[in-house]
């Protein structure tokens, strides 16, 4: 029988004269009775189902393996995809006959391809519903310009120089189909790129993504409108091609849209998104490309258009996300994109390397062009000169969907081998190349770099508190509050608290950070709680509390961006973390969150101003202000052992004890062997100012502060006078780094769990301590000096 090799345009390969190649296709081959059931190895491979599952197994471990290594270079996946495509096709393997003829045959690449066009379609269109909309209604004007140029600039310097070597040329038409396919950038491309490279929620990423996003709107009408052209379809049916993408379009945003707001009103707040709906959704997805497919159009278009239409994030943009995002990522797209480049040979672009000068002359113009006008643009937008250089590497990368319509391109007859495999080159370049330069370029850290004090230490007596409190659920709320009443906020003293509950991103393609402020809609459910306990808080302290909440949604491993830029946007003093474990009324660990612990690691690595680490094991209750009755005694334990985080602790717990309601107790263990008067180190010298200034305030002003110093000789001494007096306190305040050649801890740190708490920090809030005692962990701002 006759076999077509199959492609999003296989119904015109009649009319482009493409050549028919007979394959002997066995029917009904789809099981086997297993390897050991036939004659030989080579028989079991017959079969379709145990072939196909060979080659999805082959591409996966390979391109796992390979990004194994890779990853560590900062490289992304898409390079490793692309690798194990060259190394399995006729580039490397794909040479020997047991590779083309047994493990990857002719006769079986037709399912392969459906498969890994089935992922793109399905990837398409949850980037895009990840996609929020009025985002670009908020766009920056040299935003705006800068996605358009970097569509229309490099079209039209490809096509113009297309033209002028029109006579040299011995194939015009591939030399502009070649022109046309390098010129457009995608959205779900960089969206992908800037998620994996961890620089989605920078103020780069933010610029490319928006920079992208206009990009893409133009490239889909472009597409539109160029496609059935490069088909060569009838001119009097491209106009009725091109009407069908805006009757689509119209459909989607006043038929389908709605309808999808529809769903989530009738979806219960806090409840799934009914299964039938997510079907419904996704018939009507596969029926769209069908659609685009009779028009002359490119199936991903109308993934893009739909995706466009639904609601991002919960309910329902959520769910399909969580349905379908993972098998896509991780198994459709990676088949995909080797199936791809197993269609190539890369030798093509060597062997006659001379004969492919035009393309590479294209392909230079093209890329500089665009290259050239992002940086510009960053510049204009003032963005220091390593960022810009970022910017517009991350703008020319290319990926899975420029691999896809090249391939397209090549199967319909619009470019030839060679130029397919330029292409193709051509994105692994580019990929690779914005890879490098995000891991050499780029520093996160700069923007948080603390220049400025920003601690409790160089606080005046009476100058605002400036606190930023996180929130991940519900149940740190009220010991957020009343940790926050401890500080004994007053008119002479007020506290300025920024509240910040952070959700884990889930269907969207961007993080977002709402202010309730700005936007007094609470717009997710699940920060309602969150935003009313606080206002609340405030209204009962309205002369000396000033609150404001946001919600952050976004990556875990990312959500260290959030807190970092609002901390530093707000100029705090002091971010409050909850701690990644919980425990029960009976005091015993009750859940643990490794998310919340992975936050809590990147903010104590760069954080610009100091932090402390909460946690309460049952001690503090309910909060103290929304309590009738006046607010209890607080009896707080200050355990001092010298150095910069403990004097940070210090400080707060002297600002903390100015309440008569509350007790300090410092305890200073001191070593036997050190006099802390007569030393030289001036570490131990400021630690001998902060003590003498807390005696002096405990003799001549203050009557609530107790001094207590215990000797001690190593670290079993200091956890057995930790362990005698744990019960004697509510709140225990202490300092998070110490030297571990300190001789008070000296043993202790071989047995440490939780490092985020330090030594003493881990003691306290370890297993076979039964106390009920909350627990403040302070670490001092990491203060950047010039030159280093």
């Amino acid at each position: 029988m006759v076999h077509h090799l199959n492609s999003e345009y296989s119904v015109l390969n009649n009319a482009q004269n493409l050549t028919n190649v007979c394959y002997r296709i066995i029917p009904s081959s789809i099981t086997s009775n297993g390897m050991f059931g036939e004659a030989k190895f080579i028989h079991f491979l017959k079969y379709s189902l145990p072939l196909l599952e060979l080659q999805i197994g082959l591409i996966c471990i390979l391109n796992h393996t390979i990004h194994f290594f890779l990853k560590r270079f900062g490289i992304t996946e898409l390079v490793s995809q692309i690798l194990t495509g060259i190394i399995l096709g006729p580039t490397i393997l794909g040479r020997f006959d047991f590779m083309r003829k047994v493990i990857f045959p002719h006769e079986s690449q037709d399912l392969v391809f459906m498969l890994a066009y089935f992922g793109f379609i399905l990837y398409v269109f949850i980037t895009f519903a990840k996609l929020e909309v009025g985002k670009l209604l908020r766009t920056s004007r040299l935003v705006i310009f800068n996605g358009l140029g970097n569509v229309i600039l490099p079209l039209f310097l490809g096509l113009g120089l297309t033209g002028l070597h029109r006579k040299k040329l011995k194939k015009l038409d591939e030399a502009t189909n070649v022109a046309i396919l390098q010129c457009f950038s995608t959205f779900s491309i960089i969206a992908n790129v800037l998620e994996e490279l961890k620089i989605l929620n920078s103020e780069i990423g933010r610029l490319v993504l928006s920079s992208a996003l206009v990009g893409d709107i133009l490239g889909i009408a472009l597409l539109s409108i160029v496609t059935p052209l490069m088909l060569k379809v009838p001119i009097q049916n491209v106009f009725i091609d091109i009407w069908a993408v805006v009757a689509f379009s119209i459909a989607a945003a006043f038929v389908f849209r709605p309808i999808m707001l529809w769903i989530i009103r009738k979806t219960p707040q806090g409840s799934h998104v009914d299964s039938a709906y997510i079907f419904v959704i996704m018939a009507v997805l596969f029926l769209s490309t069908a659609y685009f497919h009779y028009f002359h159009q490119y199936r991903s278009i109308a993934s893009a258009i739909l995706g466009f239409a639904v609601p991002a994030g919960p309910p329902l943009g959520s769910a399909l996300v969580e349905k379908f995002e993972t098998v896509t990522i991780k198994v459709f797209v990676p088949v995909g994109v080797v199936q791809a480049i197993m269609r190539t040979d890369l030798t093509l672009i060597f062997t006659n390397f001379l004969g492919m000068e035009f393309y590479q002359i294209l392909g230079l113009l093209i890329f500089g062009s665009k290259f050239a006008l992002s940086m510009l643009a960053a510049l204009h937008s003032k963005i220091p000169l390593n960022d810009s250089f970022l910017y517009a590497a991350v703008m020319n990368c290319r990926g899975i969907v420029d691999i896809r319509m090249n391939l397209n391109a090549r199967d319909i007859g619009l470019i030839g081998d060679g130029a397919y495999a330029f292409l193709t080159f051509g994105v692994f370049i580019s990929s690779a190349f914005a890879s490098i330069i995000t891991k050499f370029y780029y520093d996160p850290s700069k923007k948080y770099g603390g220049y400025q004090a920003r601690n409790i230490m160089s606080l005046k007596p009476k100058s605002h508190l400036r606190i930023l409190s996180c929130i991940h659920k519900p149940d740190h709320v009220p010991s957020a509050i009343s940790l926050l009443e401890a500080f004994h906020p007053t008119k002479d003293r007020p506290i300025d608290i920024c509240v910040i509950h952070l959700i884990k991103l889930i269907g969207r393609a961007t993080p977002v950070l709402t202010s309730h402020q700005m936007q007094g809609l609470i717009t997710d459910p699940q920060s309602q709680n969150v935003v009313i306990s606080f206002a609340q808080y405030q209204e009962n302290k309205c002369d000396c509390i000033f609150v404001s909440t946001f919600t952050a949604m976004n990556k875990p491993k990312m959500m260290n961006e959030d807190i970092s830029t609002l901390a530093l946007d707000k100029l705090t003093s002091l971010i409050l973390l909850p701690l990644h474990r919980q425990w029960s009324i009976h005091g015993q660990i009750q859940s643990e969150d490794q998310d919340i612990r992975i936050v809590n690691n990147k903010i104590l690595e760069k954080a610009p101003c100091s932090v402390g680490i909460f946690f309460d094991r049952g001690k503090f209750g309910q909060p103290f202000s929304m309590a009738a009755t006046p607010r209890p005694s607080l009896s707080i334990c200050m355990i001092f052992l010298g150095g910069g985080d403990d004097r940070e602790a210090l400080s707060l717990s002297k600002r903390i004890v100015k309440d008569s309601r509350t007790h300090l107790t410092v305890i200073h263990l001191a070593h036997e062997g050190l006099d802390m008067e007569f030393n030289e180190d001036d570490d131990l010298i400021i630690d001998s100012w902060a003590i003498k200034d807390l005696i002096k305030n405990q003799t001549e002003s203050l009557s609530n502060i107790d001094y207590k110093k215990k000797i001690v000789k190593d670290g079993p001494e200091t956890a057995l006078i930790l362990h005698s007096i744990v019960d004697e306190y509510d709140l225990f305040l202490l300092g998070r780094r110490h030297d571990k050649k300190t001789p008070q801890i000296l043993g202790l740190s071989e047995w440490i769990e939780l490092s985020e708490l330090g030594v003493i920090g881990d003691l306290l809030a370890s297993d076979d301590l039964n106390t009920k005692a909350a627990v403040l962990v302070v670490q001092q701002q990491k203060q950047i000096r010039f030159g280093s």
